[in-house]
């Protein structure tokens, strides 16, 4: 793997410092219903004892959201590093240095210590579990119900600022995998440096917004296929739970400035090797955005890697270069696009994207620098021995075990 000289392989989260800036999330906005609130609302501890299903779930999720790339083997279930912390990738935060947890269940060095109910408070809220109490949590807002008025929050690294827009019911199923799907590894990991406050300053409600998307459509958003509405909003929560805003634009939530506009600052750039990759503009402007590219090349980057405007818009037939209609030299995005992850999702899920950027956002003119990137662009990262097989291997790898 090149090396990323600012963030952990695909640099999923820069994260906090570009964001302190932002406009904040405030109250939902009137409009269409996000049809989300009711199906978030709390579904208890999971099913117990965890079922096969529940686990396959959990693994969907989590292998779909990239979670490895930072945690431990590249989207791969059959690596030996399979989330079991990632000490060499150290995220520089500011002034303090965090490093990915190992997120297997061993009893002293991962997560096996810790409850089904601690975990889902680190992913919902953002508690840090060895400091959080096996409770359920009453309330989103520090100092209300039983919520810690002093949190001590896991490092800005970690994306919960966006998965606590997921479903309950998701987070169980992630909490299981981990729990009871993934085999225990020893390896401890250094513990993450943080300010005196636990990052609460950071995290403080003005600057977060609230756990619950705003109505649709949201200041950034527009509906431009109401036929379409239910994909349009299915698509608008998976790229709000995938951490898309995350590098493209910097923004939490859809009624912030910047949603899905591109980067703004140089600071938001990605160092790849010798390379400078830089998010693009995802809002469907013609000049400058998704705008001039069909649904289906939208699609085709996000399962293939491939990118939309060296692509024609055509099915492809095989995910095996030079097989089918499948390019035989591909021109892939630039490595901090996860797509190796993202392929894993759900042809449906992928549509639904894609109907959601090109229907449900609203175009924004702004011209992002192309990336850089070696004459193969990036073929030879692309591998089958870095990033594992397509679709993702059998359950239980050797990495892994049954309920």
């Amino acid at each position: 793997m090149m090396p990323h000289s600012r963030t952990p392989r695909h640099g999923l989260v820069w994260l906090l410092w570009v964001l302190v800036g932002a406009a904040c999330g405030g109250p939902a906005q009137t409009g269409l219903s996000s049809r989300v609130s009711a199906a978030d609302a709390m579904t208890g501890l999971p099913a117990s004892p965890v079922t096969k299903e529940q686990v396959l779930r959990g693994r969907q999720f989590l292998i779909s959201h990239a979670c490895s790339l930072c945690h431990g083997g590249s989207g791969n279930p059959t690596s030996d590093r399979w989330l079991a912390g990632n000490p060499g990738d150290t995220i520089a935060i500011g002034p303090f240095r965090a490093w990915p947890r190992n997120l297997t269940p061993d009893q002293e060095t991962g997560l096996g210590r810790f409850s089904e109910r601690q975990i889902f408070n680190a992913l919902r809220y953002g508690l840090r579990p060895s400091a959080t109490a096996d409770v359920e949590i009453t309330s989103p807002v520090p100092g209300q119900g039983n919520h810690p008025a002093n949190p001590n929050y896991l490092s800005p690294a970690m994306p919960w600022l966006w998965w606590r827009y997921m479903r309950d019911q998701e987070l169980w199923d992630i909490v299981a995998y981990l729990k009871h799907g993934v085999r225990p590894v020893g390896h401890r990991v250094p513990d993450s440096e943080a300010p005196p406050d636990f990052w609460a300053s950071e995290f403080a409600a003005e600057k977060i917004g609230t756990h619950i998307l705003p109505s649709f459509p949201a200041e950034h958003e527009e509906l431009r296929a109401p036929e379409r509405l239910e994909q349009i909003l299915r698509g608008r929560r998976l790229v709000a739970t995938r951490v898309c805003s995350g590098c493209h634009g910097g923004a939490l939530s859809p009624d912030q400035e910047g949603w899905l506009a591109g980067m703004r600052s140089e600071v938001q750039e990605f160092r790849i090797g010798a390379f400078k990759t830089r998010p693009r503009n995802v809002t469907p402007d013609n000049t400058t955005g998704l705008g001039r590219f069909t649904e289906r090349q939208i699609f085709n980057a996000l399962r293939y890697g491939l990118r939309p405007g060296e692509t024609p818009d055509v099915e492809i037939t095989s995910a095996t270069p030079g097989e089918g209609n499948h390019p035989l030299n591909p021109k892939y995005l630039a490595p901090p696009m996860p797509w190796t992850d993202w392929r894993h999702m759900a042809d449906e899920e992928l549509w639904a994207i894609a109907a959601y950027l090109k229907n449900g956002v609203k175009p924004v003119r702004h011209r992002v620098e192309d990336s850089e990137g070696p004459p193969d662009f990036w073929v030879s990262e692309y591998t089958v021995e870095k990033y594992g097989t397509y679709p993702a291997p059998v359950f239980p790898t050797a990495r892994e075990q049954r309920p």
